[in-house]
């Protein structure tokens, strides 16, 4: 992970509505948004959303929500005419569509090496065994193609889209020491885990933090017609945002330190359920993690059962 900086003088306005500032080049910083926020990624690494141009014409900008900022209470600053910024436009959209055409054809090349089967198949008994403790008995494992990966010392969780199309390869870390997940390729959207691919998000979608507590929770609630998906964290893409948003009703299931207040008085779990929609959305914060709470009561199908029924309207 790199260090973190500070944004240039004359974009001082926003120094306090910003983290996680880099410097990625020699008039190019990064951050998240002042606007749409942004925090550290799954895989450890920084939020770079907004990236700030100090140039001729210095502005920041958010691949997120699209906004710009102006160094308005900068000296002497004027703003880009309208044919400088049509110019800048186009620049960035140029930029944006070859990170794209990069992103797909890195994607492509993995999907060709199957390495996710790999994975699986090469699993030792040891190997299986760590899943087994995480409730995940070698069926299920199978069937997620959930593997171990002896080159990164680390649990490999292929990620799949409604088609059966692989998005990426997660990995569970079992050195901690600088983060606990990474993904095989950078610059994607961090996608859903699909217990079931099969199954429609449009009606009630049951969708809990973290791919392996909804892996374990799966397989718990023993119900085939259940839709269970894990988000990725508490900071998902917009595209998840907008999928479960579409979903008849939400119930969340996040993490015991989700629902703690942040200093404009939201919590995350409040974030996101604002995000998502909250006339639909129900929100569960169990006092421990679900998975380590499943398998610690030897809880059955009922006892998943009623635990989603404790899901709350905000």
């Amino acid at each position: 992970m790199k260090r973190e900086s500070t944004l240039p003088p004359v974009f001082a306005q926003y120094q306090s509505h910003v983290q996680y500032v880099q410097k990625v080049g020699h008039s190019k910083w990064t951050s998240n948004c002042p606007a749409c926020l942004g925090s550290v990624h799954p895989d450890g690494e920084l939020p770079n959303r907004c990236v700030w141009f100090y140039d001729d014409k210095p502005l920041g900008y958010c691949f997120q929500c699209g906004r710009t900022f102006w160094p308005d209470k900068a000296p002497d600053w004027k703003p880009p005419t309208a044919e400088e910024l049509a110019g800048w436009q186009r620049e960035r959209e140029a930029e944006q569509e070859a990170r794209l055409r990069s992103a797909q054809t890195a994607l492509d090349n993995l999907r060709g090496t199957e390495l996710w089967t790999q994975y699986n198949s090469m699993m030792s008994e040891r190997e299986r065994q760590w899943w087994r403790s995480r409730g995940i008995p070698d069926s299920f494992q199978n069937v997620w193609g959930l593997g171990w990966a002896y080159d990164r010392n680390a649990a490999s969780i292929p990620l799949f889209d409604p088609d059966y199309n692989l998005l990426n390869i997660k990995y569970r870390l079992t050195d901690t020491t600088k983060g606990k997940y990474r993904y095989h390729l950078t610059g994607q959207p961090t996608p859903l885990f699909l217990t079931d691919p099969d199954i429609p998000l449009t009606n009630h979608v049951i969708a809990i933090e973290g791919e392996l507590k909804a892996a374990t929770s799966y397989i718990v609630l023993d119900d085939p017609r259940a839709c269970i998906v894990g988000l990725p964290g508490l900071n998902p893409s917009q595209g998840i945002i907008d999928t479960l948003s579409q979903a008849e009703r939400v119930t969340l299931i996040l993490d015991p330190d989700s629902d703690t207040p942040g200093d404009d008085g939201w919590s995350r779990a409040g974030r996101l359920v604002k995000a998502i929609g909250r006339r639909s959305t129900s929100l569960l914060v169990p006092s421990a993690k679900i998975d380590d709470a499943l398998l610690a009561a030897k809880a059955d199908r009922w006892d998943m059962r009623r635990l989603v029924g404790q899901a709350e309207l905000l």
